[in-house]
Formats: structure tokens, sequence, C-alpha cells
């Protein structure tokens, strides 16, 4: 059996399986039973079927290089993801860079990729902002470098201060939790801080934070044929 047959069998069980719901009590046990024949015949359970809504997809949009320690900012950046989407993250490295990787619902993880692209894109630009800045500043490029940092990770903590919390089922997170556990062997990342500190660092972080405030993200809430993002809604307070 190819996997697409496969595939499509896991579907027809999910028809089934909606239909042994029918108010028809023959429909419904006509609907159970074939579900169950086919159940064994793929010797999967409730819960297989269950995990055949979730999904792991993967992104390397910050361009952290393999290896590196983690930026905290990008450490801060899950956390907003994982409140606003109620999905998990997880840090890998790739071929050249770090990726991060989504575990959730599959439409979850879909628009998370794409939400995610948006804020490395705006933090990006955010942070080349502040650089530019700060030019008149007679410090070393490393210590402009780290006042960035410092910049972006309160940039990143000024949106997290706008967003509404997703809110997520028992069933989902540990089912979420159970695909992890199946996939991957985590471990701790490696993460560094900016190592900026004193007023400098302060003004930075409050620049970023408040800067943080005011951005106005989206989120993508649905894709079309080609997997384009066809809608999306304002993701933060009103």
């Amino acid at each position: 059996m190819t996997e697409d047959q496969r595939n499509k069998l896991i579907e027809r069980i999910k028809r089934l399986l909606a239909l042994s719901k029918s108010p028809n009590e023959h429909e419904a046990a006509a609907a159970m039973s074939k579900a169950q024949e086919l159940m064994r015949e793929l010797s999967i359970t409730e819960e297989d079927l269950e995990l055949t809504d979730f999904a792991t997809v993967r992104t390397d949009t910050l361009l952290v290089k393999s290896g590196h320690r983690l930026p905290r900012y990008v450490s801060y950046m899950s956390y907003l993801m994982k409140t606003a989407f109620g999905v998990e993250c997880i840090f890998s490295d790739g071929q050249r860079n770090k990726e991060i990787i989504f575990v959730g619902t599959k439409s979850k993880t879909e628009i998370c990729v794409y939400t995610w692209t948006v804020l490395a894109r705006i933090l990006k630009t955010k942070a080349a902002e502040y650089k530019f800045s700060i030019t008149h500043l007679r410090c070393s490029p490393g210590k402009k470098a780290a006042l960035a940092e410092e910049y972006c990770e309160g940039w990143v903590w000024g949106v997290w201060e706008n967003i509404v919390p997703e809110t997520v089922s028992q069933r989902e997170h540990e089912l979420t939790k159970k695909l992890i556990n199946t996939k991957f062997n985590i471990k701790t990342a490696d993460m560094r801080g900016s190592g900026a500190s004193g007023a400098e660092a302060n003004d930075a972080y409050s620049q970023g934070m408040q800067t943080g405030k005011n951005t106005r993200l989206h989120q993508g809430m649905q894709a079309d044929k080609r997997g384009a993002l066809s809608e999306t809604r304002y993701l933060g307070r009103a």
C-alpha cells in the first residue's frame, strides 16, 4: 500500500467515525463497524487518527548559523509564538542555519511559518534602523551590535505584551507533546544574552520595547490551494 493510498483510507475512516454519530442507529452502527474494520487493517488507533491532524513545520528565516549559540531574543520570539498560537517550538541545527520547528495542529503550524517570517523581517528592519540611529555613539562595532541585540530583546517583549494568548485544550496539548516525544530528542538550547549592560543597554531595551508595543502584527488565517495565505487578522489586543 502506498502512502497516498494509506492517507486516503485514513480520511475515509475519519468520515466513517463522523457518520457513526448519526442519529440514524443503523447508519451509525454500519459506519462504526466499517471504520473499525479499516482501523484493524491499517493497525491504527483512534489516537493515531487524531495525530494525523498534527504536524511539524520548520523554517530557518532568522539565519542563525548552525552550531552557534541562540540569541536570547530568538528564544523570546518562540515564547511569543507559543503564546499567540498555542504551538510548541523546537530549535534544531539545519545544514547551514538553525531552524525553528513548530509543532501543533496542521492549520496552526502552517500559519506559524508565515507569521514567524513576517516577524523576523520586521525585527531585522527595526534592528537596522536602531543601529543607524546610534552611529553617533563612540563605541566599538561589537558594542553597537550588543546594543542592537538588547533593542531586539525589548522589541520582542513589547510585541509579546500586545498578544492575546491562544487557548489550547488539554487534549491538543497532550497530542502535541506526544508528537514531540515520538519525533524528537529534545535538548536544551544553548543561548546567549546580548552582553550589553549599563544605561545605554537599558535605553536600547526601552526603545525596543516601545517600538514593539506599537507594532501591528497580523497572522495568516487561511491558505489558498497554492499555499499562499489569502487572509490575515490583527494579532494583538484591541
